[in-house]
C-alpha cells in the first residue's frame, strides 16, 4: 500500500513537472512574440516619424520654391547673398569690349511674339535661315518676354500697358565670360519701347530701359550705281511699294556713275515723280570710274540738310518696311551703329528648275535652306547718322570697283566706342545676279569676288545634284555614242562578211 503510495505521487510530480516545462515554453514563445510586436510597432512609429519629418521639410521646400517663383522674400534673400559675386553690368561693359572685328560678338538669335525665326551657330559658316529651336531655348525666351512687360509696366511713367502682343523684335547674345544679353523693342501707341536686359551667370538683371520716338523720322538712302537699268527698274518697284507707299518717309540718293544709262535713270526717277507726287530725291552725277567708296562718300556730302539717319544700299538689295524700322531703332546719333547680316538668295534658274517661270522679286524674298544663306562676310549695308560717319568714314578713295571699303568703316567703328549690332535680318535680301569677275581687279579683290560667286550661286546640295545631273547626262551621251559607234562598226563587219561570201561564190562559179 505505501508502495502504491510512493508511485502515485511519482506520477504526480511528474504531470506537474511536465506541465510546468509546458507552461515555461508557451510563456517563452509568447513573450518572444510579445517582444518583435513591440519591437516592430517601435519601428513602424520610427519610420512614421520619418515620413514626418521629410514631409516637413519637403513642404518647406515647396514653399521656399514658391516664395522664390512669386517673388518673395527668399529670392531676395538669394539675389543679396550673390550680388557681392556678381560684376554690375552696364551698356558700357557689354558693347564696348571688342579690339578686333573678330571678337565682335553677333547676336545669334532673334525673335519675335510670333517665336523664333533664327538662330546662328557659331562661326562663319554653316547658318541656316531658320533653325528650330530646342524646348530649353524657346522657355528662357518666353521668360524674358514676361520679365520685359512687366518691367516695362512697373517702370511706365503715362500708365500705359504693354503685353506680350506688342513686342516687334528681340536679339540675343551670349557673352561667354559673363551672360546672356537681351534687346527686346516694344511698339506702343506712337513709340517704340527698347528695354534691355542681362542674364548673368546669376538672377536676371535689368540694364536699361528706353522709349524710342522714331516714327517719321527720315531715312536717306544712298545708292552708287553704274549701269544694271534692268535691276535699277526692279529696284524701284520694290522701293514704291516698301518706301513710298508704306514707309512715306525715306529720300532716295543715286550717285551715278559714267555717261552710260544716266538718263534712263532720270527718266525712271522723274516718271514716279509724276506718278506718286514723289520728289524726295536726287542724282549726284561722276563721270569717272565706279567707285563704292566715293559714291558712299559723296552721296553723304551731298545732303545739305543738317544731321540725317543714312542707309547704304545696293541696287540688288531689296528689303521690306519692317527693316526700315529697324534701321532706325538699331542706330544712335554718336553711340550706334547697325551692320545687318543680308540673307542672300541663290540663282532663281537653279532653285526654282521645276517651275515653268521664275518667281517675282517679292516671291523670292522668303527665308529657307534652299532659297539663299546668311551673308556672313558683307558689312556693306549700314545704318548710321551722317555726322558719326563723316567723322569715322575717310574711306579709301582708291580703292576701284566693289568690295574692301565696307570691311574698312566697320574696322573702324570696331575699334571705337560706337556699340555694333550686328545681327541678320529676316527683312533685308540680296537678289541673285549674274556676277562678273573682272580679271583686272587687284588679286585679293578678284578672289574676293570669285569666292563670293561661288557662294551665291545654290547650296551644297543643289550644287552636287546639278553636277550628279549634267555627269549623268554626259554620261549617257557617252553611252549613246559608243553604242552608235558599235552599231557602225557591226554594219561594216556585215557589209564586209556579205563581199567575202559573194567573192567566194563567184570563185565557186
Amino acid at each position: 500500500m505505501a508502495r502504491i503510495k510512493s508511485s502515485h505521487r511519482i506520477a504526480i510530480l511528474l504531470y506537474i513537472a511536465t506541465t510546468v516545462l509546458l507552461l515555461t515554453v508557451l510563456y517563452n514563445e509568447w513573450i518572444s512574440r510579445e517582444r518583435m510586436r513591440v519591437e516592430n510597432f517601435m519601428l513602424l512609429e520610427s519610420k512614421l516619424e520619418f515620413i514626418r519629418i521629410l514631409e516637413k521639410r519637403n513642404g518647406d521646400l515647396i514653399q521656399k520654391l514658391q516664395d522664390i517663383q512669386n517673388g518673395g522674400h527668399q529670392k531676395k534673400e538669394i539675389e543679396d547673398r550673390l550680388a557681392p559675386y556678381i560684376t554690375p553690368v552696364t551698356t558700357r561693359t557689354l558693347n564696348t569690349n571688342q579690339t578686333s572685328k573678330l571678337e565682335v560678338i553677333p547676336y545669334s538669335l532673334g525673335f519675335s511674339r510670333r517665336g523664333i525665326f533664327y538662330q546662328l551657330s557659331p562661326g562663319m559658316v554653316n547658318n541656316e535661315p531658320i533653325a528650330p529651336a530646342n524646348s530649353n531655348t524657346k522657355k528662357e525666351h518666353d521668360e524674358v518676354i514676361v520679365k520685359a512687360v512687366k518691367i516695362l509696366n512697373e517702370d511706365s511713367i503715362d500708365h500705359e500697358s504693354y503685353s506680350i502682343n506688342d513686342l516687334t523684335y528681340g536679339y540675343s547674345r551670349i557673352h561667354e565670360t559673363v551672360g546672356t544679353q537681351y534687346e527686346l523693342y516694344f511698339r506702343s501707341k506712337n513709340t517704340f519701347k527698347h528695354i534691355q536686359l542681362f542674364r548673368p551667370f546669376a538672377p536676371l538683371q535689368k540694364v536699361q530701359s528706353q522709349t524710342y520716338n522714331k516714327q517719321g523720322e527720315w531715312i536717306n538712302l544712298i545708292m552708287p550705281l553704274s549701269g544694271r537699268i534692268d535691276t535699277f527698274r526692279l529696284f524701284i518697284e520694290m522701293f514704291i511699294e516698301e518706301c513710298i507707299k508704306k514707309d512715306k518717309h525715306v529720300f532716295l540718293t543715286v550717285v551715278y556713275f559714267g555717261i552710260p544709262g544716266l538718263n534712263e535713270v532720270k527718266g525712271i526717277l522723274r516718271e514716279v515723280e509724276l506718278k506718286f507726287d514723289f520728289s524726295h530725291y536726287m542724282i549726284v552725277e561722276k563721270p569717272e570710274k565706279f567707285s563704292r567708296g566715293v559714291g558712299l562718300q559723296s552721296g553723304a556730302e551731298a545732303w545739305t540738310e543738317g544731321n540725317v539717319l543714312m542707309f547704304f544700299c545696293d541696287v540688288d538689295v531689296f528689303f521690306t518696311v519692317n527693316f526700315l524700322d529697324r534701321c532706325r531703332l538699331n542706330a544712335a546719333l554718336g553711340a550706334k551703329v547697325f551692320f545687318p547680316i543680308v540673307f542672300s538668295l541663290y540663282n532663281p534658274s537653279i532653285v526654282y528648275h521645276t517651275r515653268p517661270n521664275t518667281p517675282t522679286w517679292k516671291e523670292q524674298m522668303i527665308l529657307r535652306r534652299d532659297t539663299g544663306f546668311w551673308r556672313t562676310f558683307g558689312f556693306g549695308m549700314t545704318c548710321m547718322y551722317r555726322s558719326d560717319f563723316m567723322f569715322m568714314s575717310d574711306l579709301d578713295m582708291q580703292i576701284q570697283g566693289w568690295g574692301g571699303e565696307d570691311k574698312k568703316l566697320y574696322h573702324k567703328f570696331v575699334q571705337s566706342n560706337y556699340n555694333i549690332v550686328r545681327a541678320p535680318d529676316n527683312g533685308i535680301f540680296h537678289l541673285w545676279h549674274e556676277k562678273f569677275c573682272d580679271p583686272k581687279l587687284s588679286p585679293a579683290q578678284y578672289n574676293m569676288c570669285l569666292g563670293s560667286k561661288a557662294l551665291g550661286e545654290a547650296s551644297h546640295s543643289q550644287l552636287g545634284m546639278l553636277a550628279f545631273s549634267e555627269l549623268k547626262k554626259e554620261n549617257e551621251r557617252l553611252h549613246q555614242q559608243t553604242n552608235t559607234e558599235d552599231d557602225q562598226q557591226l554594219v561594216h563587219y556585215n557589209y564586209a562578211d556579205n563581199n567575202n561570201i559573194e567573192m567566194e561564190l563567184m570563185d565557186a562559179f
